[in-house]
């Protein structure tokens, strides 16, 4: 490496010379120097959690480009989401522009960067040589519910009739799934799996004395296994016979490729002369193994990363990886440079905060973490706030948090706030507490998201609907505020689906049991009657009414109308289904009213994006249920990328969510035994008892892994021993640790306020003590004068669980207007005794709006009974809906009564992929989509298509303007409907603004669809204050460069005429 015409420090002074742009440049720190300039040689980088990594990889972008040692377009940068990799690019892209402004750099002419992630790459090394293996790699891939779907296919229809197996098919289904991953990630063969295991049944066999639990686990273990190595290679022959390959599968072809073919990295070594690795600590055994494939002995890789940010060896990545780079990158012959580098100083969190972080790292370093770094305060960082305490029961800590937010909450300071709980099951009881202190709640994650009220409704009937025997379900909804039925109602349908039974002689799994035990009378407390009260339900009007009461009676007879009705529905789209109960159970209005705002939806949206996404890969509705079941037992959290960090709401994740985010004030609860730290005794990581693992020793991080034998030992009382102490290495060296590291990244995502608890009892018969996690971060906020806001002493030996002690107790059934119920029978008596009223117009306008919606009531109820089937417009309209509204209101209407699923082509799609790539031009905000279902779109990224759309765009003049804003989402009312859309971009122009819509297509577009221009335009003059006469509105076609920029648009008088209009269709 030549020697350098610019140091670090010379380049920020230049740029922050600028009188432009300069006041944004921030100085770098000596670490961050170092990096910069470090020589084109191999070197890892440990960065602390906020220690600015980005800024430096940017930073370092910037030193070779203008150095000349590198051109944008030879530097590969690879990350984990997409919105990393977008947070990356366009700073790197936005320093490259501010950098070309100055004399000295003119001849930067380019800012374009290969900045994507390992999955995405790994997908373009695929598409271009996956040939080689006779595989066709153009499809997408699937996602973890298609995989999970095409795994339980296999698993159901094994027709293996000598397959045996004693757990619940769910259950082998995960295992199906979890040996196949490791099979994948570590090149494991079947045949080495069974040789171990047959090795292991045989010395068992060998062993003295009786056998006992242990030993016996170990051999059912080995056994079932072996028995699911033939349902693995059917379930990997049966993706790739069909294309049908998961991410996984890409990223293990990807290696193959890499390793295999030496042309492959010759190619790829001449295109990027320079890789930068982001996240490395996360990185799996085959990202490492296609990686230094391509980029080993020698050539200039750098990686970034935080071991004591390993939270993902549950996923396939290794806790020693950054500790192993120089194995798999070692130096070249005559490198000399550093090899590992450090980011100590962190930009995000205060100095009481940075204390409870240093000292859990420094636990994590005394367990073999030798490469972890004690952060640093930044300069000016403040004192920050530490709380912590201990409490009696779960309830009371829960409500101590949220009192604690309370006394901050304030919607204007733009503070965000973020509960992080270890289980799912934490959830519940702090959502409650939140909400009981008038604080809006965001619960973020599928598994959490199916324990929300409105959504845990949706369920409960879907269940219902399908299952004869979700008795419990049943139950939820029979008790519940919509049919509230009471305990004479209850015994006498529980009577009735008796009788049936006996009738029918059919009953339920227990029925045999009982009559053996000669009481065929008597009911198991097992979730269900004897037959299926579900199925006793749908002949409710052939029962004995004189058990019910009358009300009772009727409202069972109506509910059985209704579950029939929405059953009808079952066999088509889930999204419908679950559009259909939401409008049965009127869910909209109840959440509108409790939260007093549109944004209540948000949960029961993103529940329908859930259910849409498991849909498009072909899902029933009982394959759902059971994915939801699924995906809520999966406490480390499905497959998604860093959450989108909200103020107007108290968000509720999993630690595992959150890593990559940050919030000012966060509470992690729960720090006790068996919470947090977690100990997953159903799903240990021990290949002697977990059939989804594979033998240790076949792994490739192997040496950093706990090691059994069986030599020495003669009886099966010593293997016992050996296998107990196996089991706890393995919690020790592998959970353990990982749990440490968890709490490390719990703790450094709060910036200026943090809040840690615990409680003696949590939900079963024995008292719980902190967790050594608590008392780490006790000492530390002790030693540093925080607040100890609690401390309940221990409970005596002999005490039981006051929350089972003195269980809550309540009225049934219950009066859901409770304290409201006086006004509500007070307004029904009123009502009572007025006159009737002629509904004429009245100059009183509160009175006219009643007016109105009595004659909108009547007209509904009438419109029920009518042949005409009349469409209602719904409250809310995208823009597009906008335009068809405009353009067709009959078809309109036809499509809001009976929508059809529309599958995603490839122009839309390569419209999403352009439209994305223009917003990483300018900003680094957040991508629209979710990151788990992002990474289809990378391989549109080599399309010539596309690249034809980013060349013509970027000859446009909208390339050379600076846009005020992009991506602007608006939510606006107009005649009483909730618009909401998106816009593009918004240019300055002159004294007003252009607002600009890209159009991917060529064929110029109709009057119609110059509604949706009109809506950008009176959606920006409402969100900028700018009069709407000094804002112009275009579509610019972006294949041919035209500029479409009508001068007659729609006012705001316009547009409600256009849905006022529109009464019936």
């Amino acid at each position: 490496m030549t020697e350098a015409k610019y140091t670090p420090e010379e380049i920020i002074a230049k740029l922050q010379a600028h009188p432009k742009f300069g006041s944004q440049i921030k100085p770098i720190t000596k670490h961050q120097s170092a990096i910069i300039s470090s020589g084109l040689e191999p070197a890892v980088v440990i960065a602390g959690a906020g220690s600015g990594k980005t800024e430096t990889m940017s930073n370092r972008v910037l030193y070779l480009v203008a150095n000349g040692f590198a051109t944008p377009d030879q530097i590969l940068g690879l990350t984990f989401t997409r919105k990393a990799a977008g947070e990356l690019s366009v700073r790197i892209r936005k320093r490259l522009r501010q950098l070309s402004q100055l004399p000295e750099f003119k001849h930067i002419t380019s800012s374009s960067t290969a900045v994507t992630t390992y999955h995405s790459y790994a997908g373009k090394l695929l598409s271009e040589h996956a040939i080689r293996y006779g595989i066709d790699a153009d499809a997408d891939p699937l996602g973890e519910a298609a995989i999970w779907q095409i795994a339980s296919d296999v698993v159901r229809n094994w027709s293996d009739d000598s397959y045996r197996n004693d757990s619940a098919v769910s259950t082998v289904i995960k295992d199906l799934l979890g040996l196949s991953k490791f099979m994948l990630e570590h090149q494991v063969k079947a045949s080495d799996i069974e040789s171990i295991g047959n090795e292991m049944l045989e010395k068992l066999q060998l062993l003295g004395g009786s056998t006992n639990e242990d030993t016996r686990a170990v051999a059912r273990a080995m056994r079932q296994r072996n028995s699911l190595l033939p349902m693995v290679e059917a379930f990997m022959e049966r993706r790739k016979a069909s294309g049908e390959l998961s991410f996984d599968d890409q990223m293990s072809l990807a290696a193959d490729i890499a390793q295999n073919f030496e042309d492959v990295g010759t190619l790829e070594r001449g295109k990027y002369t320079v890789v930068l690795l982001d996240e490395y600590q996360d990185t799996s055994q085959s990202q490492v193994r296609m990686l230094s494939s391509l980029y080993g002995a020698g050539h200039p890789v750098m990686a970034v990363g935080d071991p004591s940010q390993a939270i993902y060896t549950w996923r396939g990545a290794s806790a020693g990886t950054m500790a192993s780079f120089s194995k798999y990158f070692p130096k070249a012959q005559g490198q000399t440079g550093t090899e590992e580098f450090s980011l100590p100083r962190t930009f995000r969190n205060d100095k009481i905060i940075l204390a409870a972080a240093n000292t859990i790292s420094a636990e994590i370093k005394a367990a073999g973490g030798q490469q972890v770094v004690e952060l640093e305060a930044r300069d000016g960082a403040g004192d920050g706030e530490l709380a912590y305490g201990i409490y009696e029961t779960v309830e009371t800590e829960s409500q101590a948090i949220a009192e604690y937010f309370k006394n901050l909450w304030n919607p204007e300071s733009k503070k965000s706030f973020a509960v992080l709980v270890r289980k799912r099951s934490q959830i519940v009881s702090i959502e409650n507490a939140l909400r009981q202190q008038g604080l809006p709640v965001e619960v973020i994650g599928i598994g959490g998201l199916i324990h929300i009220p409105e959504v845990a409704d949706v369920v409960t009937l879907m269940k219902i609907i399908t299952d004869p025997d979700a008795g419990s379900s049943l139950m939820r909804h029979l008790t519940g505020a919509r049919i509230n039925l009471g305990p004479r109602d209850i015994a006498a349908l529980g009577a009735f689906s008796r009788e049936r039974a006996k009738a029918m002689h059919a009953d339920s799994k227990s029925f045999i049991k009982k009559i053996a035990a000669g009481n065929p009378d008597q009911l198991e407390a097992d979730d269900q009657f004897s037959g299926s009260i579900i199925d006793a339900l749908d002949e409710i009007t052939s029962a004995k009414k004189s058990g019910f009461s009358d009300l009772g009676y009727q409202r069972l007879v109506t509910f059985a109308q209704d579950l029939r009705r929405l059953r009808s529905r079952a066999g088509g789209q889930i999204t419908d289904l679950v559009t259909e109960i939401e409008n049965y159970l009127t869910l909209e209005s109840e959440i509108t009213l409790r939260e007093g705002s549109q944004t209540g939806r948000r949960h029961l949206d993103r529940f329908l994006d859930e259910a849409s996404k498991f849909e498009r890969s072909g899902g029933s509705v009982a394959a759902f249920l059971d994915w939801l079941d699924i995906a809520s037992d999966e406490e480390g959290g499905l497959k998604v990328g860093a959450p989108e960090v909200r103020t107007d709401v108290v968000q509720i994740l999993t630690v595992h969510m959150a890593k990559g985010a940050e919030w000012d004030v966060v509470a992690v609860p729960g720090l006790s035994e068996g919470t947090f730290p977690g100990v997953n005794r159903s799903d240990p990581d021990n290949w002697l008892k977990n059939e989804k693992h594979v033998p240790f020793a076949l792994r490739g991080d192997a040496h950093e892994l706990p090691h059994f034998t069986l030599e020495g030992i003669t009886k099966n009382s010593e293997a016992a021993k050996a296998i107990k102490e196996f089991a706890r290495q393995c919690v020790d060296h592998i959970k353990m640790r990982e749990e440490m590291r968890l709490a490390y990244v719990a703790v450094t995502r709060a910036r200026t306020h943090l809040i840690c608890t615990t409680s003696w009892w949590r939900d079963g018969a024995n008292s719980v003590s902190p967790s050594n996690i608590f008392t780490l971060i006790a000492g530390a906020a002790s030693a540093n004068g925080s607040r100890l806001i609690s401390d309940v002493e221990a409970p005596d030996d002999d005490a039981e669980n006051p929350t089972l002690e003195n269980p809550l107790t309540a009225i049934w059934p219950r009066d859901y207007l409770g304290d409201k119920r006086a006004q509500f029978d007070a307004a029904i008596a009123l009502v009572n005794v007025s006159n009737v009223h002629p509904l004429v117009g009245s100059q009183d306008l509160t009175v006219n709006s009643w007016i109105m919606d009595a004659h909108s009531l009547i007209t509904e109820q009438r419109n029920r009974a009518s042949d005409v089937v009349q469409v209602a417009l719904p409250t809310r309209l995208s823009t597009s809906t906008l335009v068809a509204l405009h353009e067709n209101p009959q078809e309109l209407a036809l499509n809001i009564r009976r929508p059809m699923p529309r599958g995603q082509d490839q122009y839309s799609r390569r419209g999403t992929a352009f439209h994305l790539w223009v917003e990483r031009q300018f900003t680094e905000a957040a991508t629209l989509f979710g990151d788990e279902y992002l990474d289809y779109l990378d391989p549109l990224d080599d399309d010539s298509k596309l690249e034809d759309l980013k060349a013509a765009w970027l000859k446009s003049s909208f390339a050379n303007r600076t846009p005020a804003r992009v991506e602007v989402p608006f939510e606006t009312t107009i005649a009483g409907v909730l618009i909401r859309g998106r816009i593009d971009a918004v240019y300055p122009d002159g004294d007003g603004f252009q607002v600009v819509d890209w159009k991917t297509g060529s064929k110029q577009l109709g009057k119609s669809a110059q509604v949706q221009l009109a809506m950008y335009r009176l959606a920006w003059a409402k969100l900028s204050g700018c009069d709407i006469s000094k804002i112009s509105a275009a579509f610019h076609y972006v294949p041919t460069g035209v500029t479409d920029q009508p001068a007659d648009l729609l006012d705001e008088a316009a547009l409600i005429k256009l849905i006022s209009s529109i009464d019936q269709a």
